[in-house]
């Protein structure tokens, strides 16, 4: 993945804000070739409007992204920990910032062409952003590293390497620029520029217990595999694997 924010970049609400829910199914990936991209049915907004990230940018995403990855982290840490909040450390260390400061090198410095920062604009401000990546390569077994599907064992049923897959590592819009048409047009922009890049999969590492986010995915046609990993943030978060084909 990149490197953007001092946080590994994670997926945070692009059709609302973060709420609590009920923990996604484990189990064994049912495959995903019969799943495809498609954009959900935000409202589009006339004037929004997606592009590359640029220099002049990194200001108001690091606003933005803040923002979301706050409201999705604290939703995600709230469901797992009986409402419990995120300690201080953590919250302290997501801030603007901080977090453009971490956007700087894969923006102006991508590591290959095969990553891409886009934005999302309404009326040229920047509301929203999305980051790809080639997805991480797999361990020796065949399985991506650190994922599994229960507890009893880590690894069980973990995702495959899946052929030419890009992983979306970073997602979000800015809480009242949500439901307007612009994490579809993040989403269906980020899918061209994997197509674009030879990729046949799509890939997002999401929190579990943000309703919004996973509401949107499953609306633009991703599904969820059945592997799991934890993020050492606070007392612990979950993230639930969700793919789709082209």
């Amino acid at each position: 993945m990149t490197t953007p924010p001092p946080h590994r970049p994670t997926a945070t609400a692009a059709g609302g804000r973060g709420a609590t829910g009920p923990e996604s199914s484990a189990g064994p990936p049912a495959g995903i070739g019969a799943d495809r991209i498609r954009v959900a049915a935000d409202a589009p907004r006339p004037g929004g409007f997606v592009r590359t990230a640029a220099a002049a940018d990194l200001e108001t995403m690091g606003r933005v992204h803040a923002s979301t990855m706050l409201a999705s982290l604290s939703a995600a840490h709230a469901d797992a920990h009986n409402g419990a909040g995120l300690p201080a450390s953590v919250t302290a260390m997501i801030v603007a910032p901080v977090i453009a400061a971490g956007w700087e090198q894969a923006v102006t410095r991508p590591p290959s062409p095969a990553h891409h920062v886009l934005v999302a604009t309404q009326d040229g401000q920047v509301v929203g952003l999305t980051a790809l990546a080639p997805a991480r390569p797999a361990g020796p077994d065949g399985a991506a590293e650190t994922l599994g599907t229960d507890d009893r064992d880590p690894r069980a049923g973990a995702v495959d390497a899946i052929p030419s897959a890009v992983e979306i590592v970073a997602l979000g819009v800015e809480a009242p620029h949500q439901r307007q048409g612009h994490g579809s047009r993040l989403l269906a922009a980020a899918a061209d520029h994997a197509r674009a890049d030879g990729a046949t999969a799509l890939l997002v590492w999401a929190v579990r217990g943000d309703e919004s986010l996973a509401r949107f995915l499953d609306t633009a046609g991703l599904r969820p595999t059945g592997s799991r990993r934890e993020l050492p943030v606070g007392r612990g978060v979950i993230e639930d694997c969700w793919a789709a084909t082209f």
